[in-house]
C-alpha cells in the first residue's frame, strides 16, 4: 500500500501528506464532528458521516454514490471551488482556507468553511477537505452589514449635521450636511480641516470647553443654540444636541451630536422682534395722536352742543321758522353722538397707553340706572321698543367710579336699543347674587349674535351690523370699553346670545365694592 501523508491541523498544505494506513484515517475522521471528504476530480473516495449529515444524505455510503460532489456549491461557490481544487491537484499555490456557498439535498442554503489539503490516496493524488457550518456567522455577519449599510444611509442622507468627537475635540465622523454646514465639499475635508471642533468651529472656544465639561458628569447637550464659524468666516448659529458616549462609568470615549442651521429662523425672529417694536412704537405714536387729536376736538364741539342747546331753548329770542329749531336740534343731538365717538376713542387710547384709572366713590347703583334709561328715553321711543326695569329691594350703593360705571350701562342699553327691532324689549336689571356679587344686567329680544361673530363683537372697532339698521352708526368700541372698565373694578363681563333670540349682557362687581350700612353691618355682627 502507499505511504499516507499526515494532515495538518491548520490547515496548510505541506504537500503529500503522510497517512499510516486507511484505517487510522477513518477511525480519526469519523471520531470527528466535522465534516470530512476526500474526493479526486469532485468524485467522493471517503466521507464521514459528518459530512452526510451536514448535507443531508442519508449516510456516507450515499455520499460516495454521488457522482460530482462539486454540485452541491453554488455557480459561484462552484466556479472557485473548482478552480482551487485543480490547481491544488496541480500542486499549485491555492488558499488554504475560504467560505462556500452550498445547498443541502433537500434544497436549504448553507455557508461552509472549506480547508482542503492535498494527499495521497491509495497512491494517487487527492484532496481532503474540511468543512465547517458557518451558516449563522454568515448571517450574523451580513445583517450586520446591513444594519451598518442602513445605518450609515440614514448617517449620510439625515437632513441635519451629525458628527462624533472624541473629548481632546478632534472631529472622528462627520455627515454630509455638517460638511455642507460648515462650507466643506466632503466630511473627509471636514474632519482633516478641524482637529479641535471647539477652537475651529464655534464662535466662542469657551463655549465648547463648558459643554465637554458638563458631558464628562454624565449631563446632556439639548437644543442649545451656539455660534459656530464656517470656513469662509461667515457666522451661523446651530441648535446643538450631544451626548456621551461611555462605557459603564468610565469618562466618555467619545461624544456624538447633531446640529440644525437655524440661522434663517434666528433672522426671521429677530426680524418678528423688530416688526414688533416697530408695531408696538407706531401703535403708542396712533394713541398718542388719537389722544392729542380728542381733546382738540372736544373743545369746539362743547361748544357746539352748548351753543345749540341755547338755540333750541331759545334763551335770547325765537328762533322763527320751526324749521330752524329742528336743525338746531339735529345739531345738537349729532354735537353729542360726535362727542360720544371721540371720547370712547380717548378711553381706548388710554386703555392701550395703560392710563385709564379708576376713581372711586360712593355710587348709587338703582340711581345710576334709572337715569340711564331716561337717557335712553327718547331712543327707544323713537324705535318703537319697551324700556323696563328691574331692580332688587334694598340695593346696596358701591365703592367705584361713578362715572365709568354710568358708562358701563349706557352702553349696554344703547346697544340692546340699537340692536332690537321695533316691538322688542329691553329690560335692565340689578340685582344681588347668591354669593353677594352685584349683578348688573341688560336683556333684549333683538338680533342676537352667532356664535362665529361672538369674537367680533368682543374685539375693538368691530361690530355686527344687520340690514334694519341704516345708519350703522357707532365705532364698535362700546362693548369693548365696557369689557374693560368691568375688569378694571375687578369684575366679570359675560355675555349670552343666540341668533335671532336676543340677547343677555351681565355684568358682575364683586362683593368687596359694595358698601354695608353700619345697620347692617351690626345686624351680621349680633347674628354671628
Amino acid at each position: 500500500m502507499a505511504e499516507k501523508k499526515a494532515i495538518r491541523p491548520d490547515g496548510d498544505d505541506p504537500g503529500p501528506a503522510d497517512v499510516t494506513g486507511d484505517g487510522q484515517f477513518r477511525l480519526l475522521a469519523d471520531s470527528l464532528n466535522v465534516g470530512i471528504l476526500v474526493h479526486r476530480y469532485f468524485q467522493p473516495l471517503y466521507a464521514n458521516e459528518a459530512f452526510a449529515d451536514l448535507f443531508g444524505f442519508s449516510g456516507r455510503d450515499e455520499v460516495l454514490e454521488f457522482s460530482g460532489i462539486d454540485n452541491l456549491f453554488t455557480k459561484e461557490s462552484q466556479d472557485a471551488f473548482r478552480r482551487r481544487h485543480e490547481a491544488r491537484l496541480r500542486g499549485e499555490p491555492a488558499p488554504s482556507e475560504y467560505i462556500l456557498q452550498a445547498r443541502r439535498l433537500d434544497g436549504a442554503f448553507i455557508w461552509v468553511n472549506n480547508r482542503p489539503v492535498r494527499m495521497d490516496w491509495e497512491g494517487e493524488p487527492a484532496i481532503c477537505t474540511t468543512l465547517i457550518d458557518v451558516t449563522e456567522r454568515v448571517l450574523a455577519q451580513e445583517a450586520l452589514k446591513t444594519s451598518e449599510d442602513e445605518y450609515r444611509r440614514l448617517f449620510e442622507n439625515a437632513g441635519e449635521g451629525l458628527f462624533r468627537s472624541i473629548p481632546e475635540g478632534r472631529l472622528v465622523a462627520a455627515n454630509t450636511r455638517l460638511a455642507e454646514m460648515l462650507g466643506y465639499d466632503h466630511p473627509r475635508a471636514l474632519m482633516d480641516a478641524v482637529s479641535d471642533i471647539g477652537r475651529d468651529v464655534f464662535g466662542d472656544p469657551q463655549v465648547m470647553a463648558e459643554m465637554a465639561a458638563g458631558l464628562k458628569q454624565g449631563r446632556h447637550v439639548d437644543g442649545a443654540e451656539v455660534q459656530w464659524r464656517r470656513r469662509d468666516g461667515a457666522e451661523i448659529w446651530v441648535l446643538l444636541s450631544i451626548r456621551g458616549v461611555r462605557e459603564d462609568d468610565a469618562l466618555p470615549m467619545f461624544f456624538e451630536g447633531s446640529a440644525v442651521d437655524v440661522t434663517a429662523r434666528r433672522e426671521a425672529r429677530r426680524n418678528l422682534i423688530k416688526a414688533k417694536e416697530e408695531a408696538e412704537l407706531a401703535n403708542r405714536a396712533k394713541s398718542e395722536f388719537l389722544a392729542h387729536m380728542s381733546h382738540e376736538l372736544r373743545t369746539p364741539l362743547n361748544c357746539i352742543i352748548g351753543f345749540s342747546q341755547i338755540l333750541m331753548e331759545q334763551m335770547f329770542g325765537p328762533l322763527g321758522h320751526d324749521n330752524y329749531r329742528e336743525y338746531v336740534g339735529d345739531v345738537h343731538t349729532a354735537g353729542h353722538h360726535l362727542l360720544n365717538v371721540i371720547s370712547d376713542i380717548l378711553d381706548i387710547s388710554k386703555i392701550e397707553a395703560g392710563e385709564l384709572e379708576i376713581a372711586d366713590e360712593d355710587v348709587d347703583v338703582a340711581a345710576t340706572m334709572v337715569n340711564c334709561m331716561k337717557m335712553m328715553r327718547e331712543r327707544s321711543d323713537r324705535g318703537q321698543i319697551v324700556l323696563a326695569t328691574e331692580l332688587a329691594n334694598h340695593l346696596p350703593k358701591i365703592r367705584a367710579d361713578g362715572l365709568r360705571i354710568k358708562q358701563i350701562l349706557f352702553n349696554l342699553l344703547s346697544n340692546a336699543v340699537k340692536y332690537t327691532p321695533p316691538g322688542g324689549r329691553v329690560t335692565a336689571l340689578a340685582f344681588l347674587a347668591d354669593d353677594g356679587d352685584l349683578i348688573l344686567q341688560v336683556r333684549d329680544t333683538g338680533i342676537g349674535i352667532s356664535e362665529d361673530d361672538m369674537p367680533r363683537v368682543l374685539a375693538p372697532f368691530e361690530q355686527i351690523r344687520d340690514s334694519y339698521i341704516v345708519a350703522g352708526e357707532g365705532t364698535g368700541l362700546g362693548v369693548h370699553l365696557t369689557k374693560v372698565l368691568t375688569e378694571l373694578h375687578g369684575g366679570r363681563f359675560g355675555i349670552d346670545s343666540a341668533l335671532g333670540e336676543g340677547t343677555t349682557v351681565t355684568v358682575t362687581l364683586p362683593k368687596a365694592r359694595i358698601i354695608v350700612d353700619d345697620d347692617e353691618e351690626a345686624e351680621a355682627g349680633a347674628a354671628g
